[in-house]
């Protein structure tokens, strides 16, 4: 079995949403798919990037809805 590779050390940061916003895909059979990236935890590594950047590592979950089209055209309605 494949060992995981180690992350790198790194130090919680506490963070607040600004926008969590949905990409949306229409399938082959009607319904509409939504899909939203949310962080669950954010760690700020020892690391810097070559423009001197703090390098972070983001642990996150997707978000799944599935619509019929009349839900989604409602929806865009709203919006």
């Amino acid at each position: 079995m494949s060992q995981l590779p180690s992350l790198p050390k790194g130090k919680s940061v506490s963070f607040k949403p600004l926008l969590e916003d949905w990409n949306y895909y229409s399938l082959d059979d009607g319904y509409i798919v939504g899909i939203k990236l949310v962080a669950t935890k954010i760690l700020k590594t020892e690391q810097i990037d070559p423009e001197g950047n703090p390098i972070y590592v983001v642990f996150s979950s997707n978000v799944l809805k599935v619509m019929k089209p009349d839900e989604y055209k409602a929806l865009m309605k709203g919006i």
